[in-house]
């Protein structure tokens, strides 16, 4: 299955565990339908910032569990779907954007290969409250939500 919405990293924590942004992520959810791309590269950076969440005392342990648990959850119900991607297409269509858009702000590795993989499975809608990463994929011409 193909969806046009992809998260960054900071959408999706935001979504599954509490922060400032949670409650702007799931009022987006509830006002949309739209499934999320859901990659490997999001398991990792997703697991990973809700364990130093943890590891700062920011989430309870019990939190950062629950937090997993709601993205296995979600996985299984459909809400994320897992996306195929082609790594050398999207790290070569990352060094692309760090050339074109290398003056803007000094882009983060992270923040270009997310952007890439949202251009290269075809996505329209790109989903983050990192400011940094939403300036890129306006610039690369998605439209940044929420």
């Amino acid at each position: 299955m193909e969806t046009n919405t992809y998260p960054d990293s900071s959408f999706l924590v935001s979504l599954v565990s509490r922060d400032t942004n949670s409650p702007s992520a799931a009022k987006f959810m509830r006002s949309h339908s739209e499934e999320l791309a859901f990659t490997p590269l999001h398991r990792i950076e997703v697991r990973n910032a809700l364990r130093n969440a943890a590891a700062r005392g920011e989430i309870t342990n019990e939190e950062r569990r629950s937090a997993f648990h709601a993205v296995e959850e979600d996985l299984r119900e459909g809400l994320l779907i897992p996306a195929s991607i082609s790594w050398t297409d999207a790290l070569r269509r990352a060094d692309e954007l760090s050339e074109r858009h290398r003056e803007k702000d000094g882009q983060r590795t992270l923040d270009l290969l997310h952007v890439a993989i949202a251009i290269e499975m075809g996505a329209s809608i790109f989903l983050s409250f990192d400011k940094r990463q939403r300036r890129l994929a306006r610039a690369a011409g998605l439209h940044v939500k929420p």
